[in-house]
């Protein structure tokens, strides 16, 4: 038989075996029109429908990638001698065609992976910045992620399995498409699992029972040191997949790839160790720095020794309880007016006696230190704007310490990358 394409041979073999186009298209799951792309040249069929194809029409896999089915006396060679005939080299280009066909699909879908765990992200942050609602992000985020890790394990297991080993075996293109398709993988689920620690400091809100979220600096600072360690852990568990792969012979390397592939992993545990060992010590010291400078700690408030002059300040006519500016003083004769049923809040001992009755006029107040003494003096008064500076110090803190452990992990990644061996 005179050789074709594989799209000419599809053809002959659907009108030899008296089927339409659609008919073809109805037993293989696709439309009349992508047949009719395959016949003309314009496509091929996908990888996994290669040995469908051939055992449907009743030949190898094989004859339908050369166009042409092998003479009666080669397969009578074949039989007797048990050896597989040399590969057609246009039957080998196209597999090659095939495998880069497929990889491109995989690509295209890695990239639907990782836009859902990108939308994850920005989920958490409308919910977190936009509504202040940081578990809720946190929530939502994490239902992306999860669907995110799920594509890409569904996409990495199509495109290995629609490999058939049988008739691409001895391509060495076959082993680097397995290769890159699990490590774009790897890739793909390990930006997942550091969106994942970025977002994991929102979580945090659930065990203080806190409706709200993080601001923009704490969210930045805290989410860089949680995906610092997503990466630490993403990298020990490629690291022991990578070695269950080829043990089960997943993919194969060569031995000078080998032994490029061991120097590697002894040189990536020895970065990890160390900057585990240096990301703890920066840990300690944010919680250490966090704990004895709180956002209490770092409060300048106003402190009063007389209940006169704290009385007073509770009583100024402050409207505005969060800009943290004065509008006037008010005497409290002059706001009380005969008005007795204003509340009053009083200040009383250890006894029980009254120190102080005021009042309590003054909205940009957010918080009250008195001490633990039979006066209670002195009493720290502590307003929005007082608080908010510290917070705002704190934030500028945590970006520190996020973005020190960032630069860590790209010195960890810097020096595994100047010192590790290439491979092919």
């Amino acid at each position: 038989m005179e050789k074709k394409t594989i799209g000419a041979f599809i053809a002959a073999l659907r009108k030899a075996n008296g089927m339409t186009q659609r008919e073809l298209a109805e037993q293989l799951n696709v439309s009349d029109k992508t047949v009719s792309r395959w016949e003309c040249d314009e496509g091929a069929p996908d990888l996994s429908l290669i040995p469908v194809i051939a055992e449907m029409f009743g030949i190898t896999c094989d004859e339908l990638l050369r166009g042409e089915r092998r003479s009666p006396a080669e397969r009578q060679k074949e039989e007797e001698t048990g050896d597989t005939p040399p590969p057609d080299h246009r039957a080998v280009k196209l597999r090659r065609q095939l495998l880069r066909s497929a990889l491109v699909k995989y690509k295209n879908r890695t990239c639907i992976a990782m836009g859902i765990s990108g939308a994850g992200l920005i989920a958490a942050l409308i919910c977190n910045l936009v509504f202040y609602r940081g578990l809720l992000g946190f929530l939502l985020g994490s239902v992306f992620f999860l669907a995110g890790i799920v594509c890409q394990t569904v996409f990495l297991n199509r495109a290995l399995f629609s490999v058939d080993e049988e008739e691409f075996n001895g391509l060495p293109e076959l082993n680097r498409f397995k290769r890159y398709a699990i490590r774009l993988a790897e890739q793909s689920v390990g930006l997942t699992a550091c969106l994942i620690g970025f977002t994991a400091p929102l979580a945090l809100l659930m065990t203080e029972n806190i409706s709200g979220g993080l601001d923009g600096e704490s969210m930045l600072g805290l989410g860089l040191i949680g995906a610092g360690i997503a990466l630490v852990l993403s990298a020990l568990t490629y690291r022991i997949l990578n070695a269950r792969f080829l043990r089960r012979g997943v993919y194969t390397v060569e031995e000078k790839e080998a032994q490029a592939y061991a120097h590697n992993g002894r040189l990536l545990r020895q970065c990890i160790l160390i900057f585990a060992a240096v990301l703890a010590v920066t840990l300690v010291l944010w919680w250490a720095v966090s704990a004895f400078w709180g956002v209490l700690s770092l409060a300048e408030g106003q402190v009063f020794t007389d209940y006169e002059s704290f009385a007073a300040f509770m009583e100024q006519d402050v409207r505005d309880g969060y800009s943290g500016s004065i509008a006037e003083t008010v005497p409290v004769d002059s706001i009380m007016g005969g008005m007795e049923d204003i509340p009053r809040e009083t200040l009383y001992d250890r006894a029980g006696n009254v120190l102080v009755t005021y009042v309590p006029r003054n909205e940009s107040v957010a918080m009250i230190d008195y001490a633990d003494t039979d006066s209670r003096l002195p009493i720290t008064v502590y307003t929005y704007a007082d608080l908010r500076a510290a917070r705002n110090v704190v934030a500028v803190r945590n970006v520190c310490f996020g973005f020190a452990c960032i630069l860590e992990a790209g010195a960890a990644v810097a020096f595994y990358l100047t010192k590790r061996k290439k491979m092919a």
